[in-house]
């Protein structure tokens, strides 16, 4: 994916966006999760590249290095960020939580908490987004909790409830895709008119931050009809078709989308949104992700399943661009109530006769609601099919 300079997301807390009551309610849900598995307290990890769980809980979306929230199941929190005592001012004002401090030795930094929670012998410490832990912290989490209890895994009962959006969470998710339908059209826009891909790309982004989007991600074809890939040296030559992946983030929540632009009608490009209208009209809250795959494929036909989306029609989507619930083609993970998911399809033929197409969804118990669609990303008809 293209990346700024700079990974940059929230750089303080707006109340007006996610309100401390927010806040307190997932707090409250956590800690049910807690004593619902006798758990002392909880460790949350995060970082700059997956901090989903922590900026879920804290609002922390770390900058430089891990960073890590400290949960007991009862009183005030404490997060750990990486850096010196020179970070903390701009750490604090990424978070509700009041005790924010650096550490330097993280090891003893833990050790000085579980002191503070007095505990018991074998007590429980849950742990909750260590799979994207390195192994140097992780070994220092391992060696101060030894003498503390035991360690269990909390990822799976917290990650159901990151998934199930509350209502300001899907504000903020219709915003970022309300921007992820200006930049697409824009990038469209701008390909159609005989512009190259890096030009396109770089419109995309300008309209995007433009409406406030905190980081833009592009992918985009280097050949015609080639697969999505990151921008590699000062090319920008035309590509038709061209098959692109644009992501924005707003408020610290992703919308992503898969386009592919074209002047010639190709087959490729109809199947492909045959089979993406198809999922749409299956979508409803307990749908089987292999059950919509295979309503996908059968729109395929003469063409091959696109290996950009071979494995997965798509997944949940929200802090992380891709949170825990990935939608396999031959799995039986269903769409819940609460959730908001991208759906993704994609028809590969011969030659450039290629392309991928995507729409996300929020899924609600009577209805599912389509916050973009590659069909009309933008209410331009031009965009998403090939121009007569």
């Amino acid at each position: 994916m293209k990346r700024t300079a700079l990974l940059t997301g929230p750089y303080d807390w707006d109340p007006a966006l996610l309100p401390r009551a927010e806040f307190d309610t997932r707090l409250a849900a956590v800690r049910r999760v807690l004593a619902g598995h006798g758990a002392t307290a909880l460790l949350v990890h995060g970082h700059s590249g997956e901090y989903g769980a922590l900026a879920y809980l804290t609002g922390v979306v770390p900058k430089l290095g891990p960073a890590f929230a400290l949960v007991p199941n009862d009183g005030p929190l404490r997060v750990l960020v990486s850096g010196g005592p020179a970070m903390l001012s701009a750490a604090k004002l990424l978070s509700w939580v009041d005790d924010v401090r650096a550490f330097g030795d993280l090891g003893n930094a833990i050790r000085d908490w579980l002191k503070d929670l007095a505990p018991v012998r074998n007590a429980v410490l849950g742990l909750w987004g260590h799979q994207a832990m390195a192994h140097r912290p992780y070994m220092a989490l391992a060696g101060a909790t030894q003498s503390f209890g035991k360690l269990i895994e909390l990822a799976e009962p917290l990650d159901a409830l990151r998934r199930n959006k509350s209502p300001r969470e899907r504000e903020l998710l219709d915003r970022a895709s309300r921007i992820l339908a200006a930049s697409s059209g824009v990038f469209a826009r701008t390909a159609i008119g005989g512009r190259g891909a890096r030009s396109a790309a770089l419109a995309a982004e300008r309209a995007a931050f433009a409406l406030g989007a905190q980081d833009v991600g592009i992918l985009a074809s280097a050949r015609d009809g080639g697969p999505p890939l990151p921008f590699d040296g000062p090319a920008d030559v035309p590509v038709d078709p061209l098959l692109a992946c644009l992501a924005v983030r707003f408020a610290g929540y992703w919308a992503e989308g898969l386009v592919t632009i074209s002047s010639t009608p190709y087959g490729a490009l109809a199947r492909a949104e045959a089979s993406l209208r198809a999922m749409l009209e299956e979508a409803r809250a307990g749908a089987r992700s292999s059950d919509l795959a295979r309503v996908a494929a059968s729109h395929l036909s003469p063409y091959r399943v696109h290996s950009v989306v071979e494995y997965e029609i798509g997944s949940s989507i929200g802090l992380s661009l891709e949170e825990s619930r990935s939608l396999g083609r031959d799995e039986s993970s269903q769409l819940e109530v609460g959730g908001v998911y991208t759906l993704r399809s994609g028809a590969m033929g011969e030659g450039r006769d290629n392309a991928i197409v995507s729409a996300m969804i929020a899924v609600e118990r009577a209805r599912v609601e389509v916050l973009w669609s590659a069909l009309d990303p933008s209410g331009d008809d031009r965009v998403g099919r090939g121009l007569e």
